[in-house]
């Protein structure tokens, strides 16, 4: 175990998508299959500025929306093609889970952005991902 993974005392999986196209209509079909699991930090995204964007929000206008963000740090770099999900604790509970889901299932979140951490000399420590809540909830669909 490095000093890094020391630190990251969470771990997910993560689900990564491969594209086929129908031959016969050419629709483009979006299939996740499991990738990995790997050791992460990850705290939600909360802001009580006015201008600041928070991490969880939930809105009810012409169509139901439940928003929720969060930082993840870990030292392989999640692509914007990966899903992520099961997030849990070193007990192995999990941290993230859709309430209000038939079975408390864990969240699935999509990457939206992905960045390098390097110490001064240029050299790669982690990456820090921000992902957001998915708003399909099931993986596969």
């Amino acid at each position: 175990m490095s000093l890094a993974t020391s630190l990251m005392p969470l771990q997910l999986d993560i689900y990564l998508q491969s594209d086929t196209q129908d031959a016969n209509t050419g629709a483009i079909k979006k299939d996740w299959a499991y990738s990995k699991t790997m050791q992460c930090s990850a705290k939600g995204i909360i802001s009580n500025s006015g201008t600041g964007r928070g991490g969880d929000r939930q809105t009810l206008n012409t169509k139901y929306s439940n928003e929720q963000m969060l930082e993840i740090r870990s030292v392989d770099q999640i692509t914007y093609r990966d899903k992520i999900t099961n997030i849990r604790d070193i007990k192995g509970n999990i941290v993230w889970k859709e309430l209000d889901f038939p079975s408390e299932t864990p969240t699935v979140f999509e990457v939206i952005s992905s960045t390098p951490i390097t110490d001064p000399f240029g050299n790669i420590l982690a990456y820090n991902s921000i992902v957001k809540r998915s708003e399909n909830q099931q993986i596969g669909i």
